[in-house]
């Protein structure tokens, strides 16, 4: 399953597309999803942005999501591998579709070392 979202993100977006995005993943078998964040950017307290990806991450099964993102330190990227790590979930940022496609499909975990 592949996400994307992009523009500014703020608690207003998050309220109009989580429930849909839930609805629509609780219906899947799968538990991987590619998240695409690559033209998006939080534009809100980190602290808010944090609580509101562990909300969402909270109300999933235990899933495997490859983020990608436009640099490895982007912030918005961080916020939701960080929350989704902390409520359960393995996470990972990447930049490149590729290597988040083929991490997706690897059985490695986070303990895994990836070197280029």
């Amino acid at each position: 399953m592949i996400i994307a979202v992009a523009g500014a993100r703020d608690d207003v977006t998050f309220a109009n597309s989580t429930p849909e995005f839930l609805k629509f993943y609780l219906g899947q078998p799968s538990r991987k999803i590619l998240f695409d964040v690559v033209k998006a950017y939080a534009a809100l307290e980190s602290v808010t942005a944090i609580e509101l990806a562990e909300s969402c991450g909270r109300q999933m099964p235990p899933s495997r999501i490859a983020i990608t993102a436009r640099e490895l330190d982007c912030a918005y990227a961080r916020i939701w591998r960080r929350a989704l790590s902390a409520t359960g979930h393995e996470a990972f940022v990447f930049e490149s579709v590729a290597e988040a496609e083929a991490w997706l499909r690897s059985d490695a975990d986070e303990q895994t070392l990836y070197v280029a």
